[in-house]
């Protein structure tokens, strides 16, 4: 008797877990914020994503930060409700409702320019609120 009510706990805790992972992913792609994929390698990831941070941080949006080459990533992104870029990192994603935009496009970062890509990237969050 035990051992049934052991293995029926288990069982349910199991369900559990997976049916809240499915739910916190739901509310983590519901919830606002900005999604910045990133590598260790890119160099313009060192510069582009401390503006992000504090562009977020200024504007009382969460900010999730997605290393394109950990095994994860593609997991990572589905649960906010995204697609692996196809573009080099960094790219950067503002979600709101399931619904994501695009407001930086890495490709486009000159080194120095911290402050035009600090524009663009509030420009284009103007937009996507």
């Amino acid at each position: 008797m035990k051992k049934k009510c052991l293995i029926a706990l288990l069982v349910l805790s199991v369900v559990g877990i997976s049916v809240s992972k499915g739910l916190l992913a739901g509310w983590a792609a519901s919830r606002p914020g900005m999604v910045v994929f990133t590598a260790n390698w890119c160099a313009s990831c060192r510069e582009v994503v401390p503006l992000v941070r504090d562009i977020a941080s200024q504007n009382n949006i969460s900010v999730s930060e997605i290393d394109v080459d950990s095994a994860a990533a593609p997991k990572q992104a589905q649960g906010l409700g995204l697609a692996m870029p196809q573009e080099e990192p960094p790219q950067v994603f503002f979600v709101n409702k399931g619904r994501s935009v695009l407001i930086y496009n890495g490709k486009n970062y000159r080194f120095g320019y911290q402050d035009a890509a600090k524009t663009t990237i509030l420009q284009n969050l103007q937009r996507a609120l």
